[in-house]
Parts: C-alpha cells; structure tokens; sequence
C-alpha cells in the first residue's frame, strides 16, 4: 500500500511540474483616468464659443498565459466619457481589446493569431497609441523568426463584415480589405541597426458604391504599397543617438489614383548629463500642389502610427494637409530626483505648397508654431501622473487651412489656442 502511494505521488509530481513551474499566469489591469481642458486643441476655437472640458477613462484587464510552447493574451476594454451612460444604465460597453496566442514552431519561429496590437520601428506605420483611449489592433497572423541579431515578421491579414459563402462589398470597417506585411531587422555593428519595411493593402475599390450588386459580384481591389525603412544609432557608450526614417508608396488608393507620397524624418538626441537631455529634428510629409486632377495622390498616405507622438501633442497636423507637412523642432527632457521628469518641445510648422481650403480661401506655407510642456510623475510602483500645458500659435494661414476662414474680406476672431490635461494610469498586478 505505501508503495503504491509513493508511486501515485511519484506520477502526479511528474504531471505536475510543468503545470507550476513551465506554466505562469498573470492577471493585471489599468485604470486610466483623463481630464482635459480644450481651449483650441485640434484646430483654433472663436471667440464665440466656450472652451470644453471633460473626461474620459480607458480600463483594461489582461490576461496571459505563458508556457514553453505558447503565450496567449486576453485584454477587455473600456472606454467611456464620464457622464456618457446613465448612472443605471445596463447597455454593455467592455469588448475584446485583444486575444491571440503565439506558438512555438521550431527553433526561433513562432506563429502569432488573432486580434492583436502590431508595434514597428519609429511606430509611424504601426502602433498602439498609448495616448489613444481605445488604441488600435488588427485581426492578423504573424509569421516571426528571430535568431541572434537578426528578426524577420511576414504578417497577412483579410476583413469580412461577415462570414460569407461568396463575394461582397466590405463597407471598411478597417481602411483595408486585406493587408500584408515584410519586416526586417538587423544589429549591423554594437549600437547600429537597420530594419526594412514592406506594406501592402488591398484597399476596396470606392468608385462603383452606388450598385454593389452588379460592381462588386468578385474582389475588386486596389493595392497602396508602402515601404522603406529606418536607421538608428544608441549606445550605452555614447551621449549621442540618431534615428532617420525613410518610407516611400506606390500602387493606388481607393479611388484609382496613383500614389507618390514618402515620409522622411531625422531626429538627434544628446545626453548632456545623467539628467538632462536633448534633441533636435525634423519630419516631411510630401504633399500634393494641384489636387487630384492628375489622377496622382502625392500627399502621403498615413497608415496606422501613433499620430500624438508626432508633430505636436495639440494634434492640429495628425493628418497632415493635402499639401504636405514640414515640422521643425527641438526639445529639452530633464529628471528632478527618481520620480519627476519633465519635457519641453517647440515645434514650427510649415506645408509644402500653399493651398487653399473648402471654401477656395488661400493660404500660405507658414502655418504657426506650438510650445508643449508635460510633467511626467511616478507616484508609487503601481501608479503614474502627467500634466501638460500646451500653446499654439496661430497665424491666419493657420485658420484658413483649418476651414475657419470662410470670406476672403473677414478674418474671424479666435481664442488664443491652449490646451491642458492631467492624467492617473493606474497598472496593478492582481495575480
């Protein structure tokens, strides 16, 4: 009897050990509490309005699962206004934010399904915005090999409004019907890599909406090809480290039209001591000087970026003018002890060409500038807070591309262009 005890435990160890030792499990969540004061955030305001305040709150709970073979991911979301649903209100607003595992194929290659965020490079092209209160992820599989210094993802993707026995119209519940994707990064020499980017969406052909049944009986589909690639310098060793970021498009958008727009950027930051820093930069969106008339699109297309990392926190040029976007700036980012940082950015924006806007009112290529300062504090392991104050500073070429300007004899008055905002992300560990 005391044998076969012993080797019932024997087993039931044996089973055992991979379940609580190969195996973990955690369970964490974000609470992310926002309040903002917009006085001119996006575009100026007139004087005959008041400015606006309220606030939102994005809330996670993941959970992930991890073991030799496969790591799983489950986030629920929520995002909410306050004051948006009714104190008893029993209309269900948490949905899936994402749920994908990854398995191991072979050595170094794994396979990576379902809704899930997608992160490259600079993040101009892909990201989940951390500013974002709902962020962005994509229904795709990934193919990933990363071996030494060397990585390499394919990734595919393909949108239905609903599972279909044959063709239909996708009504773009995405800004592609199907999506693939080539990335490739490589550690050249101790603080020097290089990675390569190739996108291409099958984007639904828009022009014959007005009769789906006798336009879109079979896919039709244009292709919008993206592409290009990033070089970028750190090293523990150095104070110096530099990022420039080249993408370049081709094939069609939507509507037919030939795409010809590139995205150049460069960036220099500098270690002046352990806690000061700074950096200098500029980004080029290309842009179009005669429309669409020439059945060409030269502005660059955006993809699915992180847009408030770029071009200023007030967000007045997250998409960029039909005719381009050049942003100078500079900024200084300083520590004060172990929990505060602080950051100062002054950018100056100009287009490429001048336009003019809905109502045929031109404008020049100066459009203003913005001064942004954000104040970054680590209240406790579990808990952050960021202020910021932001000012922009317009010039009528500023109110006449954002529409504002509507007769070529009267120049409205606006509210001096401000915004505010203060914000508790809250990431505690359950298990």
């Amino acid at each position: 009897m005391k044998r076969n005890y012993i080797i019932v435990l024997l087993m039931a160890t044996i089973v055992a050990s991979p379940l609580t030792v190969a195996q973990t499990v955690v369970i964490d969540g974000e609470i992310r509490p926002r309040t903002e004061y917009r006085d001119g955030y996006g575009k100026p305001l007139l004087t005959t309005n008041d400015p606006g305040v309220f606030t939102i709150q994005r809330t996670r709970l993941g959970m992930t699962f991890t073991s030799g073979l496969l790591i799983t991911q489950i986030t629920l979301q929520d995002s909410r206004t306050f004051g948006q649903a009714a104190n008893a209100s029993d209309v269900a607003s948490t949905g899936i934010y994402e749920a994908w595992g990854e398995m191991l194929l072979a050595p170094g290659g794994t396979f990576k399904i379902g809704r899930q965020t997608l992160n490259y490079d600079d993040k101009r092209l892909f990201s989940s915005p951390p500013w974002s209160n709902t962020g962005t992820t994509h229904d795709v599989g990934i193919l990933k090999y990363n071996i030494n210094d060397f990585q390499a993802h394919v990734g595919l993707a393909y949108n239905n409004n609903s599972a279909i026995s044959s063709e239909t119209y996708y009504t773009a519940m995405t800004k592609y019907r199907y999506m693939n994707f080539i990335w490739l990064s490589k550690d050249i020499i101790n603080g020097l890599n290089i990675s390569a980017i190739g996108v291409d969406e099958g984007v639904q052909d828009t022009t014959g909406t007005k009769n789906l049944t006798a336009n879109y009986l079979k896919t039709k589909l244009y292709h919008a090809y993206t592409f290009g690639g990033n070089l970028k310098f750190q090293s523990d060793s150095c104070p110096v480290s530099a990022l420039a970021t080249a993408y370049f498009q081709a094939g069609k958008n939507a509507t037919g039209q030939t795409l010809k727009g590139k995205l150049l950027a460069m960036k220099v930051d500098y270690k002046i001591f352990d806690f000061l820093a700074a950096n200098i930069g500029t980004d080029y969106l290309s842009g179009d000087n005669d429309g669409t008339a020439d059945g060409f699109q030269s502005n660059f297309k955006k993809l699915y970026g992180a847009d408030h990392a770029f071009n200023g926190v007030m967000d007045y040029w997250d998409t960029p003018l039909t005719q381009g976007l050049l942003d100078y700036y500079g900024g200084v980012t300083g520590k004060i002890g172990k929990k505060l940082t602080l950051e100062g950015t002054y950018h100056l924006f100009n287009s490429e060409y001048g336009g003019k806007n809905k109502k045929a009112i031109e404008f020049g290529k100066s459009l203003g500038s913005e001064f942004d300062l954000i104040a970054t504090y680590k209240l406790n392991t579990w808990t952050t807070v960021q202020g910021g104050y932001c000012r922009y500073f317009s010039n009528y070429n500023t109110i006449a591309a954002k529409d504002i300007v509507t007769s070529a004899t009267v120049t409205p008055d606006i509210r001096t262009p401000q915004w505010g905002y203060i914000m508790f992300t809250i990431k505690p560990k359950f298990l």
